[in-house]
């Protein structure tokens, strides 16, 4: 089995090297395009929180040679490595990044941050850094499809950010076959523990993950290019033999260039777990005819029957931020209070909301019964129980943002001026443009884009 896996695994980093920019299907590049709009939003919205905004002036007060842009609201550069590690930091910190839909892997916040800075930095062209997020995506989702984990005990992120980050930038620097093999490989024996209990604890040391990706990425290319060389064996060796997950070898190159990952992403609208989105959405369905009828103040209990990832995410006391974003409690309390499952339904000021706190206390979580498959397997029904005995129903059997309830384009780039036309008003312009794959832009450096993109004067 280790030797069919590296044999699998020289086979597709040989595929992935071997397609080209005009290979890849026009829909697919401009899929892509929203997937680069939505992480950069979520980057960028997430410039005014404290920590965030704490490193990232550590980081440009330290700041090397100006090769790439820190995303936090101006135009400051530093080097490539630690632009990617603090645009990779504010990455997932408000839970609104795209994500993988089939399995746990959030390839685009692995791939984005370090491909931003080594396009800015070799001032990549457009179709070219495109091809590289299109195809390091696809690795980063074969190799997080190719094992079940014994345990669902690891989060996807230091499980997986270093070999997407890696897989980014040997693509955009035209690696061979040869030497991504060589460098992936390396990523691989950099994965990170990362326990899932910190999401639950809500530990902001999960927010790091990405970023610590993002360096090491680098390093696995740096290294392959002076003839470090991992080896595709470290696949197995990681994840099979160490993690203890069991390798289905042939999802690594079964249908290549057939479906593309990335069409299988999703895109976030409410900025917490993605295993609570259903159970938001259901919330809100119902909360105009609660209010129509009743006050908050009348709810006696609140139950939801959810699916078997969302279960343990029961806390009632978030701690931190992040800790409310993995509390189901919080999410049915805040989204009641605040009317909105985005941002400000997360923020610092909802931890400490006494109607909100009094809510959680009144939220139960029960496992919906019968399972279903996929794509409904994530389903929320929400039982709001009044004082008097008068009951309110709402249920999503799966949340928007998916392939199969996809959203519109237009709403992707709403979200992203949502986040950022406070620094950056021409983002939403710009991107929509970029998505509609002009010849133009194709073949435009990124380093004069982003010019653009982050202006203060109109284009």
């Amino acid at each position: 089995m280790r030797d069919v896996v590296a044999a699998n695994i020289e086979n597709l980093g040989g595929w992935i090297c071997s397609v080209d920019a005009a290979s890849i299907p026009p829909d697919i590049l401009a899929r892509a395009a929203r997937v680069l709009a939505d992480d950069v939003g979520a980057i960028v919205g997430a410039r005014d929180e404290p920590e965030v905004r704490c490193f990232h002036e550590k980081t440009l007060a330290r700041a090397g040679a100006e090769e790439a842009t820190v995303l936090n609201g101006g135009r400051a550069r530093t080097d490539r490595r630690n632009a990617a590690v603090a645009n990779g930091m504010a990455a997932d910190w408000l839970e609104l990044d795209e994500g993988y839909r089939i399995t746990p892997c959030h390839a685009g916040l692995y791939v984005v941050p370090a491909l931003l800075a080594e396009a800015e930095a070799a001032d990549l062209r457009f179709e070219d850094m495109l091809r590289a997020l299109v195809l390091g995506y696809e690795f980063v989702t074969r190799v997080a499809r190719a094992w079940t984990p014994r345990a669902l005990t690891m989060q996807s992120h230091g499980r997986y950010c270093a070999i997407g980050a890696a897989a980014g930038i040997a693509l955009a620097r035209g690696a061979n076959a040869r030497r991504f093999v060589n460098a992936v490989s390396t990523a691989a024996t950099l994965t990170g523990p990362s326990p899932r209990t910190h999401l639950i604890d809500g530990t902001l040391a999960r927010n790091v993950w990405p970023a610590t990706g993002a360096w090491n990425g680098f390093m696995a290319v740096e290294w392959a290019e002076c003839g470090i060389a991992g080896a595709p064996t470290a696949f197995f060796d990681v994840y099979g033999t160490v993690l203890g997950g069991t390798a289905n070898p042939e999802r690594l190159v079964e249908g290549l260039g057939g479906r593309w990952a990335i069409e299988d992403g999703y895109t976030k609208i409410y900025a917490c777990c993605q295993h609570l989105h259903s159970a938001v959405e259901a919330t809100l369905g119902l909360r105009e005819d609660l209010l129509r009828d009743a006050r908050l103040d009348d709810i006696e209990s609140v139950t939801v029957d959810t699916h078997a990832l969302a279960l343990p995410l029961a806390d009632a006391h978030p701690r931190t931020t992040l800790g409310a974003k993995f509390s189901m409690p919080h999410a049915i309390a805040a989204t009641l209070v605040t009317g909105t499952g985005g941002a400000a339904a997360f923020c610092a000021a909802t931890l400490h909301d006494p109607m909100l706190a009094g809510l959680r206390e009144r939220v139960r979580v029960n496992a919906y019964a019968p399972e279903l498959p996929a794509p409904n397997d994530r389903p929320a029904r929400i039982t709001v129980n009044f004082k008097g005995g008068r009951t309110m129903q709402g249920e999503c059997l799966s949340a928007q943002g998916g392939s199969d309830r996809p959203l519109p384009p237009a709403t992707v780039f709403a979200k992203l001026d949502e986040l950022a036309a406070p620094v950056y008003p021409h983002l939403r312009a710009g991107f929509q443009e970029l998505a509609s794959l002009p010849d133009r832009r194709r073949k435009q450096g990124w380093r004069a884009i982003l010019d653009e993109l982050v202006s203060p004067e109109a284009p």
